[in-house]
């Protein structure tokens, strides 16, 4: 038993990554036009965010900035235009999610429609999982609660795949 109450127990996992991941070797002339393609969005980015910051700044000190490729004063009036109309329709979605918000609180917040079961006893625990009383409060009660086996039934909802299962039928054997 693990004597430090402060460190939770080792756990072991057997997930096995490569089954979920897809593993291949891509074609050198692939990875270069797949790096190619990177290398000019990344500087498209960059340069179009740089000359954003440029162009604002210079246009705010009264200065013309240059021009480069599709980069003008024009753009930039453009674009802040648009960052303004997000912004201000950004502005009004808020208040109205806030408005609906405000809404559904007065109107349905207080109403108890849902019916909760009732909670269970540990009586009910013992006998849906055929354990003994003790053991169900020792559980209930400790910090940490070491299971030797499953207590689990088969039938309440875990499924097993048919490779779980033989991969535990080959431990049990390896074990023996």
């Amino acid at each position: 038993m693990n004597e430090n109450k402060n460190m939770p127990l080792n756990q072991k996992s057997e997930y096995n990554f490569e089954e979920h991941l897809i593993y291949g070797r891509q074609k050198r002339w692939k990875k270069i036009i797949e790096l190619l393609f990177t290398v000019i969005g990344w500087l498209f980015i960059v340069s179009f965010v740089a000359y954003y910051v440029y162009g604002n700044i210079t246009l705010k000190s009264g200065k013309e900035p240059f021009e480069f490729l599709f980069f003008n004063k024009g753009m930039l009036k453009d674009l802040n235009n648009y960052y303004f109309i997000a912004f201000v329709a950004l502005l009004i979605l808020t208040v109205l999610l806030i408005v609906w918000k405000n809404y559904n609180y007065y109107r349905f917040g207080r109403l108890r429609r849902r019916k909760f079961r009732p909670a269970v006893n540990n009586d009910e625990i013992c006998e849906m999982f055929e354990l003994d009383k003790t053991f169900v409060e020792k559980m209930q009660n400790d910090r940490y609660v070491l299971l030797e086996n499953n207590i689990i039934p088969e039938d309440m909802g875990i499924i097993i795949s048919d490779k779980d299962k033989e991969k535990e039928s080959k431990k049990e054997i390896v074990k023996v």
